[in-house]
């Protein structure tokens, strides 16, 4: 569609006596290290627990810190855009101008905000968040330089492509700091967290637009493509367009959004000939995003001179499959987007794959995201949506943002707590969960008094003394079950998050989250890390690619010690080119026939015999109405399951396969080295509970409950999470004197095990110590 050119004019940084070098005194050194195993804020080497609150707005802050002071947070968040009309402009980002915030009278902005604070509690910490959303003033400057849609509509944020975007986000950033650093206050400082234009996600994406028709992205497209193949003539066969060239290829349109029957042709998973286009637009987002945050932390680090604690909402590869709007969109009345059939994938869509690299960048010192929604509520699970895991075995901090609402709350519920007592077993459930995973969370509410009940302040009020006290329990991962994440395995498919969906997000919450063995979720890249913790069982939900250094990687770190390797239904399903049954064979070690189709696929268990299986109902099935393809099913190794795939025929849906010496708990003497282990290989997902169970024991790890309840352990914290009442019994992996955290009395002096009845909805937390 016809646009208007570019317009170069850079914004303006308004330069006054904020800049570092009016800073006239003194600041302390704030830094990350280590402190009983746990990714800690120093500040002048003194250990900083985590408690933390947040409002928004002088009248939540004038109702509700009041409150939360009273009960000696570590630390409290302030933010910038604070004035009415900040669709227009902001504190520090007025049209093309940044810089400082002009005097205003009556504004309630970051030095009003602070002082609130230090007045209410002296000792308190403060957090600067900030969100860089170009504002109104600015679009009505630049409208040329936003997304375009597949239709030609014009999009609600700047294009991926738009380098003014980005430096002005950039200078924002550095802006915002610059200032706080030269306030009085800044000696309060513990972090800056930088929410992004939309919380490292690209807003299209929600809407499900993938490609992007700005002219700006038409000419990084091209730039990209010469780059990458240097001739026309390359480019040609990769792309299989015969009349292609660098100066005239157009950015695609999304096939997802094609009639039906299209869509329902269109195999998952794609060879390159079929998909190259789509693998060479996301690798070019990924070079947009991934410099994005670079630009962001370097900008932040810059702003200072001494060391700083830099978070970022960003690096959401926890929710691999996720879409925002068939999820989020509920109006009051009901109704609303509804899910779609096919949609492209949020999170690499959006460019964010390959990330491990940025994890520790300068300036990226860890994340800063909400605990997930999708499952949040009551007898749910807490997961992170940043990638927590990956970000605490680099050394860096994961701060969990947790708005549970309360009665009273407008809009819609989003895991609303009803009750105190509801209320209780949510936020203890996500506080235990943090404990045993290496992070923190801190209370959120957007203004609307959600924790101001004083049947919830009594609540409060022990939770804060408990994240206090947790900064000196030992945190150490035991060996569980850990998922393994590939980020880039968006392409090798057609872009649709709806496998992902399923094999990434809701395993995490069905039946990983409640087979009674604690679990964690790691970037394949990961495994390369030293430090890697010790698991007995290895999930690869989306590994669908193989290559040689992958490979080896995995033998090195994974097929060794007895332990047991769960392939998803696409593992090893592309070399990198062609999609097929030799390479899923030479990652996987079983050999396949395949099914060159999007189908359904359910399992149904057909031998109860094996450990894996023993125990299993009758009625067991796995899989669903979801079609996806090439299906891939094993011919060989032990069968555990049939599937029902097409036209009634019989397969093996589900296959075990021991190497060497196999798995840990198979019955056969001796040690385990390498080599030895067992792999299953599923042509469905989900897995229940009470499979990943008995997978569990099969590799040896302990198991710690049997009754499908939600489970989170480390060395030092298990807690149970339940909607059943009914009585508990947790085996603890050796002898250990218990507490329970909650009422702070002893458990036991020496015990193997913990029993206890719980009345639902209820959360039970216990300290083990002196093993």
């Amino acid at each position: 569609m016809p646009m208007k050119r570019s317009n170069l004019a850079a914004c303006v940084i308004l330069f006054t006596s904020f800049g570092a070098a009016a800073q006239s005194s003194r600041r302390p050194d704030v830094e990350l290290r280590q402190y009983n195993g746990r990714p800690t804020i120093f500040i002048d080497n003194k250990p900083l627990a985590l408690a933390g609150y947040n409002t928004f707005h002088k009248r939540a802050f004038d109702r509700s810190m009041p409150i939360a002071y009273q009960h000696k947070f570590s630390v409290y968040f302030i933010y910038p855009d604070s004035w009415p009309d900040s669709s227009r402009g902001n504190a520090f980002w007025r049209g093309d101008e940044i810089g400082p915030p002009p005097s205003r009278p009556g504004t309630f902005g970051l030095d009003e905000q602070a002082a609130h604070i230090l007045k209410g509690d002296p000792d308190a910490f403060i957090i600067v968040r900030f969100t860089p959303y170009p504002p109104g003033s600015w679009h009505d400057l630049h409208p040329q330089e936003y997304f375009v849609a597949d239709d030609e509509s014009i999009g609600r944020v700047p294009s991926l492509a738009s380098k003014l975007t980005f430096d002005c986000v950039s200078r924002y950033s550095a802006a915002v700091v610059r200032y706080c650093e030269s306030r009085p206050w800044a000696d309060r400082i513990a972090a800056y967290a930088n929410f992004g234009i939309v919380e490292g996600t690209h807003y299209p994406l929600a809407e499900g637009w993938l490609y992007d028709h700005n002219p700006l992205m038409v000419a990084r497209w091209r730039e990209f493509l010469k780059r990458k193949y240097g001739t026309v003539e390359r480019l040609r066969a990769a792309h299989d367009d015969p009349a292609a060239s660098f100066d005239s290829i157009l950015v695609p349109h999304d096939k997802l959004n094609g009639p039906t029957r299209q869509v329902s042709d269109l195999l998952y998973w794609q060879a390159a000939k079929q998909n190259q286009p789509l693998r060479d637009y996301l690798e070019l987002q990924s070079e947009l995003f991934k410099q994005s945050i670079r630009d962001y932390g370097l900008a932040m680090k810059s702003a200072v001179n001494r060391k700083m604690v830099f978070v970022h909402d960003s690096l959401k590869q926890t929710m691999l499959g996720w879409h925002n709007f068939g999820f989020f969109d509920v109006p009051n009345n009901g109704g609303g987007v509804s899910w779609p059939l096919a949609y492209p994938e949020m999170t690499a869509g959006s460019g964010s794959m390959g990330v491990a690299g940025l994890l520790g960048a300068p300036g990226v010192d860890g994340l800063i995201t909400p605990l997930d929604y999708q499952a949040r509520g009551l007898g749910g699970v807490c997961e992170t949506e940043g990638i927590a895991d990956s970000a605490i075995l680099r050394g860096l901090l994961y701060y969990g943002e947790m708005d549970i609402r309360t009665p009273g709350t407008q809009g819609n519920e989003i895991g609303k707590a009803r009750d105190a007592g509801e209320f209780a077993a949510l936020v203890w459930r996500n506080l235990a969960t943090g404990w045993t995973r290496g992070f923190s969370s801190y209370f959120m509410e957007f203004g609307g008094g959600w924790f101001d009940p004083p049947e919830l302040q009594a609540i409060i009020h022990r939770q804060v003394q408990a994240i206090r006290q947790s900064i000196e329990w030992p945190h150490k991962t035991v060996p569980g079950i850990a998922m393994i994440l590939d980020d880039a395995s968006l392409l090798e498919t057609n872009g649709n998050g709806a496998f992902l969906n399923e094999a990434v997000m809701w395993e995490q919450k069905m039946g990983i989250a409640r087979c009674g063995v604690p679990h964690n979720i790691y970037l394949l890249e990961d495994l390369e890390l030293d430090n890697f913790p010790r698991h007995r069982v290895f999930y690869f939900p989306n590994l669908f690619k193989v290559d040689a250094k992958r490979l080896e990687l995995l033998k090195k770190k994974v097929f060794r010690d007895g332990n047991v390797v769960v392939w998803g239904p696409g593992s090893g399903i592309s070399d990198g080119e062609t999609i097929g049954t030799a390479s899923a064979a030479r990652l996987t070690g079983f050999e396949f026939e395949m099914i060159r189709v999007n189908s359904q696929r359910r399992i149904l268990i057909s031998n109860f015999d094996h450990p894996v299986t023993k125990g299993l109902a009758a009625d067991q099935f796995i899989g669903g109405p979801l079609p996806y393809g090439p299906v891939l099913l094993p011919t060989d190794g032990l069968e555990l399951g049939t599937a029902w795939v097409k036209g009634g025929h019989i397969h093996m849906g589900m296959s075990l396969k021991e190497f060497g010496r196999g798995a840990a708990g198979n019955g056969k003497p001796g040690p385990r080295g390498d080599g030895d282990f067992a792999a299953v290989f599923m042509t469905a997902v989900n897995l229940p509970a009470n499979l990943w169970r008995n997978l569990a024991r099969y590799a040896g790890a302990h198991v710690y409950s049997d009754t499908n309840d939600v489970l989170v352990a480390d060395s030092s914290i298990v807690a149970v999470h339940s909607l059943q009442s009914g009585k508990k019994r947790i085996a603890l992996p050796g002898q250990y004197r218990v507490r329970e955290v909650i009422t702070g009395k002893p458990y036991a002096a020496s015990t193997s095990e913990i029993v206890f009845d719980l009345k639902a909805p209820e959360t039970r937390i216990f300290l083990l110590e002196g093993r």
